[in-house]
């Protein structure tokens, strides 16, 4: 008989235990998930404050000495004016709507509008980077600072804003992020004010007189309030307005001396012209000038404006010299300055061409520079632009945007789109592609500002057929000249719907003259497309090229 089978006796579990351990587990499980609520936010290292804008911690170093605090310049140009620049040549510029303010690193004098003044603390380094004094950003900007050294704060408070308040109604944590479950930064208590920057949910992102700032729930506020600009907002510049509702600008060429302004007839509708008078001279800085008075008093007898264009010459070199120093460009802005002055100028017309792409934001500088000391003498400054292209020296040079900013107007030169070294044939500018011209432009610059520039000329071009290739060679014509032509050879234009211009061809030999005609049909269409799509005026290259009724033609459009 087989003896049974005995098991052994089970013990019972200890479910006590295997609870006490159950809940030790959730315990860890729980506190890796909230245990950072039961953390304050460190504070940063002794005499590195945390730099607090707008409610926000910033991670720029500050650097304290000898009781002032000093910022990152790239908090400057990060945070609070993208326009901010740093020269090379250890030159601080700050441009606002009418003032440019440069400091010299290690100087204690700045200049204002070229005006010195003396400073507390200079523009210092740490490493390669200049660090402007707190003082001086108070210069510089409507702020007002604070370094609460006991709490580890740098505090940057802007005065130009209209600012949000509130009371805290019962005690309450400041948190890192809007969450119970973040960081606790500082304990405010009941009846303390806080600043209010943002919304975020049920969140408000706040900051409190001591500089802690961080999120706390909108049900712990009450008697929110809003409070007026400390200081009020600069006021924007208007340039004087010309006669009627739009800019007419008209172009005078001067390659030596001026013409005699008695021997030009009228000009219906202008209300600006522009000589082409000030230009880079070879030597660094210096300003050339073909200035006449005598044309400035008959301008004015007129009723016309007298905006002076000012050229780099075409010179990249010569350019490049001016735009990448800090004190050439002064001196430049103070010759044209003068010059306004003696010639009784009412605006600058800026026509930099043939400019490295490298040098664009050297270009915006130069501008940015130049305009606030332009409107404190009362003139208006407009800047001339090429079509879009990839052409590095004759398009992606402008940073138009940037530029539409700083300036009154913008003036588009809608023409040469077949210039005059083009391998092939082609009109100056058909009304297609200017009304795609007009509409990239806009993209960047609106259209207030936007001024469409206009030909007067056109090309007759000499096509040559020489050992089977094509050779061409143009020449400009004004609207006269190519009427004259036409008739002279008994030849007629026929109109190109593809082009929106009459266009005419004759051949003799082996040499074909092709022309696309630039007259008052022409002209009608390019003032049709500034109205429709609101520029703020043309403006025409150049006096001299026109036919006589062409004047009649732009009152009546303009109107």
């Amino acid at each position: 008989m087989t003896a049974p089978v005995i098991y052994p006796r089970r013990k019972r579990p200890n479910t006590s235990l295997q609870w006490l351990l159950l809940v030790a587990v959730l315990a860890v499980l729980f506190g890796s998930m909230v245990a950072p609520s039961f953390l304050w936010v460190k504070r940063p290292p002794e005499g590195r404050p945390n730099l607090v804008y707008r409610g926000r911690v910033y991670d720029f170093p500050v650097v304290v000495e000898d009781g002032e605090a000093y910022v990152p310049f790239r908090f400057i140009k990060e945070v609070l004016d993208k326009n901010a620049f740093w020269d090379k040549e250890g030159v601080v510029v700050v441009t606002t709507a009418d003032k440019v303010i440069k400091l010299r690193a290690e100087s204690l004098t700045a200049y204002v509008n070229q005006h010195p003044l003396n400073l507390k603390f200079p523009v210092i380094f740490e490493g390669k980077e200049p660090y402007i004094p707190a003082t001086t950003l108070e210069i510089l900007y409507p702020l007002a600072t604070s370094l609460i050294e006991e709490n580890g704060v740098f505090l940057v408070k802007r005065l130009d804003e209209p600012r949000r308040f509130a009371q805290v109604k019962v005690a309450s944590i400041i948190r890192a992020e809007p969450s119970v479950l973040s960081r606790r930064v500082h304990r405010v208590f009941s009846g303390s004010e806080v600043q209010i920057f943002d919304d975020v949910g049920k969140w408000v992102m706040v900051e409190t007189k001591e500089g802690f700032s961080g999120f706390l729930p909108k049900s712990s506020l009450t008697r929110e309030e809003v409070k007026a600009p400390e200081v009020a907002p600069p006021v924007e510049y208007s340039p004087s307005p010309v006669r009627g509702d739009k800019v007419v600008l008209v172009w005078e060429q001067v390659d030596v001396a001026t013409p005699d302004p008695s021997k030009i007839g009228p000009m219906q509708g202008v209300n600006v012209v522009s000589p082409t008078w000030f230009h880079l001279a070879k030597t660094p800085g210096e300003v050339e000038n073909r200035a006449d008075m005598r044309y400035v008093n008959w301008a004015h007898s007129r009723g016309y404006q007298v905006w002076a264009l000012f050229s780099n010459s075409f010179e990249l070199e010569r350019t490049r010299a001016v735009l990448r120093n800090s004190d050439l460009r002064d001196k430049v802005i103070a010759q044209l300055l003068i010059y306004a002055r003696i010639y009784r100028l009412d605006g600058i017309n800026i026509d930099f061409e043939n400019v490295y792409r490298e040098d664009a934001p050297y270009l915006t500088q130069f501008v940015r520079e130049m305009v606030p000391l332009m409107h404190e003498a009362g003139l208006t400054v407009s800047i001339d632009i090429t079509v879009k292209s990839s052409s590095p020296t004759w398009s992606l040079c402008y940073e138009r945007d940037r530029l539409a900013e700083a300036v009154d107007y913008v003036m588009l030169m809608a023409y040469d789109q077949y210039p005059h070294n083009s391998s092939v044939a082609g009109p100056v500018s058909t009304i297609p592609w200017t009304e795609w011209a007009i509409r990239k432009t806009l993209e960047e610059v609106p259209a207030e500002k936007l001024v469409l520039g206009v030909p007067f000329y056109t090309r007759l071009w000499k096509e040559t057929q020489e050992d089977g290739s094509t050779r061409v060679s143009p020449k400009a014509i004004g609207m006269t000249q190519a009427r004259d032509w036409l008739r002279s050879e008994n030849v007629s234009a026929v109109f190109q719907p593809d082009t929106g211009l009459k266009y005419a061809e004759k051949k003799e030999g082996q040499h074909t003259y092709k022309i696309w005609i630039e007259d008052e049909e022409s002209m009608k269409k390019r003032l049709e497309l500034a109205r429709v799509y609101g520029l703020a005026g043309v403006a025409a290259w150049r006096r001299g090229f026109e036919a006589p009724e062409i004047w009649t033609v732009i009152e009546e459009g303009i109107k």
